[in-house]
């Protein structure tokens, strides 16, 4: 799970592989027999769903910021990849595995969603509304 976790956030192909050859030498025991090893089962399910990604561009701490994260994770998104682009240190290293992350950010001095599925991202919002709304399309 970790490794696929990592190549969600990375786009990380050879870490994508690495993990599904894992579940592939485990392929038998799954199929016959998943409740064995439950964390094996819930990484497959995790490589083979639907995948989504979000960006929240804010201030840590600050109330929209707050506002913009917990509407994100008041919902029941298992397959999420979840990060926070603060406008330091942190986002310039995130940036260095993900070049778009150096572009993000909040519009207008507002905390700012970037919904994205499957690295197809959506228009920014500074609007909680239209945040909601988007992460509840295609669920």
């Amino acid at each position: 799970m970790n490794l696929l976790h990592l190549a969600q956030i990375t786009d990380r192909d050879d870490w994508r592989e690495k993990a599904r050859r894992t579940l592939a030498s485990f392929g038998a025991l799954l199929a016959s027999n998943a409740e064995a090893i439950p964390a094996m089962a819930s990484a497959l399910d995790f490589d083979l769903a639907h995948k989504r990604q979000v960006l929240i561009a804010g201030v840590p701490g600050a109330a929209d910021t707050r506002a913009l994260l917990r509407l994100v994770n008041e919902r029941f998104l298992p397959n999420k990849i979840l990060l926070l682009a603060d406008d330091s240190s942190g986002q310039q290293q995130l940036a260095r595995w993900l070049p778009f992350v150096a572009d993000v950010r909040r519009i207008q001095g507002k905390a700012t969603a970037y919904i994205c599925d499957n690295y197809a991202c959506k228009l920014p919002t500074a609007d909680p509304d239209v945040a909601a709304r988007l992460l509840d399309s295609n669920r």
